[in-house]
């Protein structure tokens, strides 16, 4: 299977490969859009306030915010397949676990845990693919979009479960989705990792043997974290990282308040699914475009202003007048937007870092996109018991859009992107 572009040269994938990598990102994929419907329904359920349902929903990403750096690191240092295998085997064991803890306290350290291993997962199949094809948007974009073809029926599936069986049949759907993650990591086969049958008998033949696992290798390193965080210097990490962080903070509203302020304005689960459904099938398709925007518009402008569309989008939600018509319209137009976002910011990362560290380069954005997803709902809980839901929307929007504004400011002056397409 070959892609050539003009831009990236020929990269060559083997299907043996491909396939399972890409099983895991669909499966992946389809587990979060479960869980990002079931979670902040069940916290409705129990009667949380707003600021218990930010609280709940950040507690999320917590420990990726801190320990995604770390993961990345034992996945280079370890194997990544190696290590995804445990992180989809405690994902899968802990859903269940849900529906037999209704405390807030238990929910937010469950929310903890599965936000961990879930998120390290998906920070696997990212560096499988970027070590596979090289960095090339062609394949970044096809990874993109099969992740997120399960997402076009997934939310309407778990919106119809939800109202028709329940807390138990939402969250066994859930757990069934981390079935599937786990043996997409068992079909990919061991050699993947390191790009080719070629690459890895030449990693074998030169490369020490790698280190089994011991119980030290759980405890964070502050040099592993230095030396991550000194792949800042390159500016269009620098930049990939930003964008990542703030394309992610729609899909994080999105999954919070966005969820529990049309349920309050009247909407079915199983209607709010298909709003998000529209979301996902243009998120999908936008992803096969990437390339292709990619060859036409200077890439550091195409990332910053997608964001700010990204961003409008959501923030412009208590505006549209509860009509579905029009919320499904910007939806749809935010689909467009976050689908283009992730392979491009995904490749401009990639490219710039050797393959020993792709790992850690998804590490690092993964904490930018942890961390916004760890402070925005806790703020913007705190904001809606102060202003309202409604005026949270365009409080949180304005703030963010004026960060897109600086990170404007700040790439027109940098040389680094004065040479760059």
């Amino acid at each position: 299977m070959t892609r050539t572009t003009g831009e990236t040269g020929s990269t060559k994938v083997a299907r043996r490969a491909l396939l399972p990598v890409l099983a895991g990102g669909l499966a992946t994929n389809i587990y979060a859009d479960f869980m990002l419907i079931v979670v902040p329904l069940w916290a409705l359920m129990l009667g949380a306030t707003p600021a218990e349902i930010g609280i709940m929903i950040g507690a999320r990403s917590i420990l990726p915010c801190l320990l995604s750096i770390h993961g990345g690191v034992m996945m280079d240092r370890l194997g990544t397949r190696r290590m995804m295998l445990v992180f989809t085997a405690i994902t899968t064991a802990l859903i269940p676990l849900y529906p037999l803890a209704p405390w807030f306290p238990m929910l937010v350290i469950l929310q903890m845990l599965t936000g961990l291993f879930a998120n390290l997962s998906w920070v696997g199949s990212q560096t499988l693919i970027a070590r596979l094809g090289k960095g090339d948007p062609h394949y970044l974009g096809l990874f993109a979009f099969v992740s997120r073809v399960g997402s076009i029926g997934g939310p309407i599936l778990i919106g119809f479960t939800w109202d028709t069986l329940g807390v138990w049949g939402g969250f066994a759907a859930c757990t069934l989705t981390g079935v599937g993650m786990l043996a997409a990591t068992l079909a990919v086969p061991a050699w993947a990792e390191h790009g080719s049958r070629a690459e890895a008998r030449a990693f074998t033949e030169t490369a020490m043997p790698r280190p089994g696992f011991s119980w030290a290798d759980m405890v964070p390193r502050l040099a592993d974290y230095a030396a991550c965080i000194s792949l800042l210097a390159i500016p269009a990490v620098t930049l990939g990282i930003a964008v990542a962080l703030l394309r992610h903070t729609p899909s994080t509203i999105q999954s919070s308040f966005y969820i529990t302020y049309l349920k309050d304005i009247g909407l079915s689960a199983t209607l709010i699914g298909v709003l998000i459904s529209c979301a996902e099938v243009t998120s999908a398709f936008g992803s096969l475009l990437v390339a292709s925007a990619m060859r036409r518009i200077p890439v550091h402008w195409l990332l910053i202003g997608l964001t700010a569309m990204t961003i409008a989008m959501m923030s412009l939600t208590p505006l549209l007048g509860g009509i579905f018509a029009i919320l499904a319209a910007a939806q749809v137009i935010r689909g467009i937007g976050h689908g283009l976002l992730h392979p491009a910011a995904f490749s401009v990362i990639a490219k710039a870092l050797p393959a020993d560290a792709q790992a850690r380069g998804v590490a690092l954005r993964t904490t930018g996109n942890r961390l916004g997803a760890l402070i925005l709902p806790i703020v913007m809980g705190f904001v809606a018991e102060a202003a309202g839901v409604e005026n949270s929307f365009l409080i949180i929007g304005v703030g963010l859009l004026a960060i897109v504004a600086a990170l404007a400011v700040w790439t027109a002056r940098n040389p680094a992107f004065h040479r760059t397409r």
